[in-house]
């Protein structure tokens, strides 16, 4: 008899202190939330003032090429009008330099928000950087230049630009070493415009055509977030799984193991 009522008494303390656990995390969850639309707000933001830049960068350039055909002024305007528009076009590059270095940044840390149980730091978990090139020193000059200047593209934020080079260069040298970079690299470029099902086929055919590629765990961790944010949970946790599997000491298995437990 008393030992059973010290086994209930005993439950309902694991009760109590679950839920005034769990309710000591609610606000803890709340702030999450917040940070997360918050850093997804900005991210919209600056893609957007990214896209403005690009703009204005495109009609200084227009300027700059009219200034110079014309045959109105004296030498000297034209160079000091000229003068003008290069140093703000130096300006405009130099801050969407700065725009698209801390947009990964802030990407980076609103994909731990939202997959993890506390704010993390910028510097916690970092998004895969581009493999060194030397890898392409078979290839075509041509093709280094497609690969070259839509990587470019990439990190100054010109998504559509740099689409459209990874894509041109998968449709010529997709066999190439760098084939599986630019696969890689068209998948996380609509991950970042939440293109959840682009995203997920890119990295689904990534892993189906380049088993041993070495951006396999990146390819899966993000494909399992897109698979969630496509409503299709059960499947998600099983590319979690086989993350955890095949990849268990790298960040990105640390990121998801406690989802599949």
């Amino acid at each position: 008899m008393t030992s059973g009522f010290c086994l209930r008494a005993g439950a309902a303390v694991a009760a109590v202190a679950g839920l005034g656990f769990l309710a000591a995390c609610a606000p803890q969850l709340d702030r999450i939330e917040l940070a997360v639309q918050d850093g997804r707000d900005e991210v919209a933001a600056l893609r957007a003032e990214n896209r403005r830049l690009a703009q204005e960068v495109t009609a200084l350039g227009e300027l700059a090429r009219l200034e110079s055909e014309s045959g109105e002024e004296t030498d000297a305007q034209r160079a000091m009008k000229l003068s003008q528009v290069s140093a703000r076009l130096d300006q405009l590059i130099q801050k969407m330099d700065d725009n698209a270095a801390y947009l990964r940044d802030l990407s980076a840390r609103v994909d731990l928000l939202a997959t993890r149980s506390g704010i993390p730091t910028l510097g916690e978990y970092k998004p895969p950087q581009p493999r060194d090139e030397s890898v392409a020193a078979e290839l075509p000059e041509e093709g280094r230049s497609i690969y070259q200047a839509a990587q470019l593209d990439r990190s100054r934020g010109n998504v559509e630009l740099a689409r459209e080079g990874f894509r041109e260069f998968l449709e010529r040298y997709a066999s190439s070493e760098l084939g599986d970079d630019a696969r890689y690299w068209l998948g996380d470029l609509a991950y970042g415009e939440q293109d959840w099902a682009d995203a997920d086929a890119q990295f689904q055919r990534l892993l189906a055509d380049v088993p041993g590629t070495p951006w396999a765990a990146a390819a899966l961790l993000k494909r399992g977030y897109c698979l969630q944010e496509l409503g299709r949970p059960d499947e998600a946790k099983a590319v979690f799984r086989d993350l955890v599997a095949r990849f268990p000491d790298t960040n990105e298995a640390a990121l998801v193991r406690d989802q599949i437990e």
